[in-house]
């Protein structure tokens, strides 16, 4: 069974029984190059609920208050649609 080694410079990956003396992409030596465990799964990015958890009650306070402005902007977008299509001017709403 070969093994797989990945180069820690570039990231080409390399099946065989030991790495190459030489990267064949960016020629980095053969101490660049590390054993690939295919038993374990590693993720780039992990995404778990709660990580976004905010200590600092100000910037909490500062995205309540943006979130909320953006909420109360639609209304206000679609009553000037609306007045503008009461007034004559259909291109705009």
């Amino acid at each position: 069974m070969h093994k797989k080694f990945r180069c820690l410079v570039c990231g080409y990956v390399y099946e065989g029984e030991n790495p190459p003396a030489e990267c064949p992409q960016c020629h980095a030596k053969s101490d660049k190059f590390v054993e690939v465990k295919d038993d374990v799964l590693n993720w780039a990015c992990e995404h778990r609920l709660g990580d976004g958890k905010v200590d600092d009650p100000e910037i909490m306070q500062g995205l309540h208050d943006h979130f909320n402005g953006e909420c109360t902007e639609v209304g206000m977008y679609l009553a000037m649609s609306r007045q503008a299509e009461r007034e004559g001017y259909p291109e705009i709403a």
